[in-house]
């Protein structure tokens, strides 16, 4: 088993390879690091330059040009929220700030909903009103599904497991014992993964810190983990918040409509709940 890391978007993002030669499976997942690294200087709400910083930077009525790679991660998020019924929303960066408790920005009292029209045919993104986009999650997932897609249609490698700090997984292929990879959800709840993501949400770390986009409130009683999975790692993620803000029965509707499957842990070492 070939397994490499790299500290990358704050967190460990780690390429186990099980076949093959060694060094091609080193230059395979450093290529993966280098790209996810370029990814980073674009998406990243910290990262001075980005896309993000200069669309969060610009006056209200200033039109910012920005990158395919950003237009596209922007058209998943906006897509994630109508899929969501509205749980999640990027343009919602300074509410989720102010819920970390972050100090990095400056926050108003009062947190704003960004506007912003988006021409993603021509790369361009206008600030209607004030507020801040943050990708959060999904721009892990996107850097993920990137890897994926690059792994495999250009080196060619056809088993892989990757893991972006265990809350943004996608395996594919077989673990190199000739079965499929797994993934544990607790100690008795593990998962046969076979050529999808699964993204994972919860409080263990940060505490209830995810915030509802349809009221702008951390809601009460959020569950203790969630997951998603789903064949674009960038929706798994996303849902894997919504999850953290939706109702049962809304989680089953969207796991219906969109053609998701879902999984709730209600309380630490609690029962695991499927959805489809």
């Amino acid at each position: 088993m070939h397994s490499f890391d790299r500290n990358l978007m704050n967190t460990s993002f780690e390429i186990l390879i099980p076949n093959g030669e060694r060094n091609y499976a080193k230059s395979a997942a450093f290529d993966c690091f280098d790209e996810t690294e370029a990814l980073e200087a674009v998406l990243s709400l910290y990262r001075f330059g980005s896309d993000v910083s200069c669309v969060n930077a610009s006056a209200v009525g200033e039109i910012t040009p920005i990158t395919a790679d950003f237009a596209e991660c922007l058209s998943l998020a906006f897509a994630a929220s109508s899929m969501s019924l509205g749980a999640v929303d990027v343009c919602m960066g300074e509410y989720f700030l102010r819920a970390k408790g972050d100090k990095t920005f400056p926050i108003p009292e009062t947190p704003r909903r960004g506007k912003f029209e988006f021409d993603p045919e021509n790369f361009r993104l206008k600030k209607i009103e004030d507020g801040r986009i943050d990708l959060g999650s999904i721009g892990k997932g996107f850097a993920l599904a990137r890897a994926v897609k690059r792994l495999k249609e250009i080196w060619e490698i056809d088993s892989a497991f990757l893991t972006f700090g265990a809350s943004s997984i996608y395996a594919f292929g077989e673990n190199g014992e000739g079965k499929p990879w797994s993934v544990n959800l607790s100690d008795a709840v593990k998962i046969d993964v076979r050529d999808f993501a699964v993204g994972a949400s919860g409080t263990s770390v940060l505490g209830s810190h995810i915030v509802d986009a349809r009221t702008g409130k951390i809601p009460e009683n959020q569950p203790f983990r969630t997951w998603c999975f789903c064949a674009d790692a960038a929706i798994a993620d996303a849902m894997a918040t919504a999850f953290m803000a939706l109702s049962p029965d809304e989680i089953r509707r969207v796991c219906k409509e969109e053609n998701l499957g879902a999984a709730v842990q209600r309380t630490d070492g609690g029962e695991i709940e499927f959805f489809e």
